[in-house]
């Protein structure tokens, strides 16, 4: 048995797309002001829209554990959309989403629909499968609130919401 994971993060930030899409479409700065984020490697450039562009993400949950993942974009929207899909210590696709939300605010949605592939994590899946959860939403909400420091503007509502699913043998996310 696998664990899926489906985990949406939605914050609303004071600030434009435009400053929201030129810090999402530089991965490689993104340690600088998220907490959880140890390092990031580039890997592949990618095109000009970033599509193909790849990185080594090296991630601390605040529990003791880490975990590493290899994200490669797929799909990249200019100042609407970034996906990506996951290798390494998690499987799966995480997809950014920038809506306006009034003058002179943005909306930000992260989805990420990911399967634990490192051994621990699968064998101790039914147990901590809430920890999973709860730690994932912790490292999002240190993003947000650094993001909203590195921009200077104020982080209003937060929003989470989470799907927790087990998958038969040979089953992918997707």
């Amino acid at each position: 048995m696998s664990l899926r994971l489906v985990l949406v993060s939605r914050w609303r930030l004071d600030t434009t797309r435009e400053r929201i899409w030129e810090l999402l479409s530089r991965p490689q700065t993104w340690s600088d002001w998220w907490p959880h984020l140890a390092s990031v490697e580039p890997l592949a450039a990618g095109d000009d829209d970033g599509v193909g562009a790849s990185y080594r993400f090296h991630w601390r949950s605040g529990l003791g554990y880490g975990f590493s993942l290899v994200i490669t974009t797929t799909r990249s929207l200019r100042l609407r959309e970034i996906e990506g899909a996951a290798g390494g210590d998690l499987r799966g696709i995480g997809l950014w989403v920038i809506e306006e939300d009034g003058p002179g605010a943005v909306r930000l949605t992260y989805r990420w629909d990911v399967e634990l592939a490192k051994p621990w994590m699968r064998f101790s899946a039914p147990l901590l499968r809430p920890v999973f959860a709860w730690r994932h939403f912790a490292v999002m909400s240190s993003g947000a609130r650094g993001m909203a420091q590195r921009l200077g503007c104020r982080l209003g509502e937060m929003e989470e919401w989470s799907t927790i699913t087990f998958l038969a043998p040979n089953a992918t996310a997707g």
